[in-house]
């Protein structure tokens, strides 16, 4: 039983990646539909009801707030620029995944990483 202490960590990163994927298409896929059901949302506005409909049209706050964290987090520093979908699908998913146990103080895997291979930068 010693090896699963040290493999243990092989089964968390699969379980983070995992999760970052699926969420980082479900995220996609609403987006996609925002975009069809609601062509002129852009921006902010289409990401903030992107995030609306994930969490529940009771959200609308929550999602504003997320959005900005977002923006906070990967569009201030180290540069100012643009908020993209993808900084906003990486902060979220990451805040999701966090949000599933109480115990979790981070995680092992790069989620970002997971996202880009999902979400194009471009959105």
């Amino acid at each position: 039983m010693n090896w699963l202490p040290r493999n243990l960590g092989v089964f968390i990163s699969h379980a983070e990646r995992r999760f970052a994927k699926r969420a980082s298409r479900e995220l996609l896929d609403l987006l996609r539909r925002e975009q069809r059901e609601r062509p002129e949302l852009k921006g902010t506005a289409l990401y903030e009801a992107v995030i609306t409909r994930r969490l529940g049209s009771d959200s609308t706050i929550r999602a504003a707030d997320i959005v900005r964290r977002a923006e906070q987090s990967f569009a201030d520093w180290p540069v100012a620029r643009e908020v993209t979908f993808r900084h906003v699908v990486h902060y979220q998913v990451f805040q999701e995944y966090m949000r599933q146990a109480e115990v979790r103080i981070g995680t092992r895997t790069n989620i970002g990483e997971a996202v880009a291979r999902i979400v194009p930068n471009q959105l």
